[in-house]
């Protein structure tokens, strides 16, 4: 790798929206008839596949779209009184210090993301893309890489779900896939991410050992 870039899937890596997506869901779910999640289900659905999830709450497949993007937009509000995930600030600046170029890639809103980095002292992002759509994560990498004239073999892309695992693996890019988030361990495993870190100091442990 010539210039790495690090690479951010923003909710569940940066700021865990798990408890919110929650929440959420189960506003949507006492207006649409669909199960709601409760609190002992939480771990068991992070073993699940989206489609499985949908099957187990009653949630037709092809309204899922529509309650995520629901779901996103429900976090624009909540967003700027939200708090970064704990370690995920000094990994930043710890990669920064080390001449690392860091990017990330969203489908939140401008203003909320732009109040969230703000008020974690995190606005300090080299490259930041952000997509209309979130169920469009494999054009997007490919579509970050245009953008920013950036080569895919010096790209580390980092994600939380088995998705994003999924679409690294088929734009050809190494990547991370992280336990804090939505998806469980043996979840993301299934994707056979380039490393698993169960915190974000072992990001950087990767990162220098490459």
């Amino acid at each position: 790798m010539e210039q790495v870039c690090i690479v951010f899937n923003f909710n569940g890596v940066l700021v865990n929206t798990r408890s919110l997506a929650v929440q959420l869901f189960n506003q949507i779910a006492a207006t649409k008839g669909f199960q709601s999640i409760q609190p002992d289900q939480v771990e068991e659905l992070s073993r699940l596949s989206i489609r499985d999830r949908c099957k187990l709450l009653g949630v037709p497949w092809y309204q899922m779209p529509i309650v995520g993007m629901l779901i996103k937009a429900g976090y624009q509000d909540a967003f700027p009184t939200m708090k970064a995930v704990n370690g995920i600030s000094k990994l930043l600046h710890d990669l920064k210090a080390r001449n690392i170029k860091i990017g990330f890639i969203t489908s939140n809103s401008q203003h909320a993301t732009r109040e969230f980095l703000q008020n974690n002292q995190m606005d300090f992002f080299d490259y930041e893309y952000f997509s209309s759509n979130p169920f469009t994560k494999f054009r997007d990498l490919d579509q970050f890489c245009k953008k920013f004239n950036l080569k895919k073999e010096d790209l580390i892309y980092v994600g939380d779900e088995l998705r994003d695992i999924r679409a690294a693996n088929r734009s050809r890019i190494k990547s991370i896939g992280v336990t804090w988030g939505y998806d469980s361990s043996p979840l993301l495993q299934q994707g056979k991410p380039t490393f698993i870190a169960a915190k974000p100091d072992d990001i950087l442990s990767f990162i220098e050992g490459e």
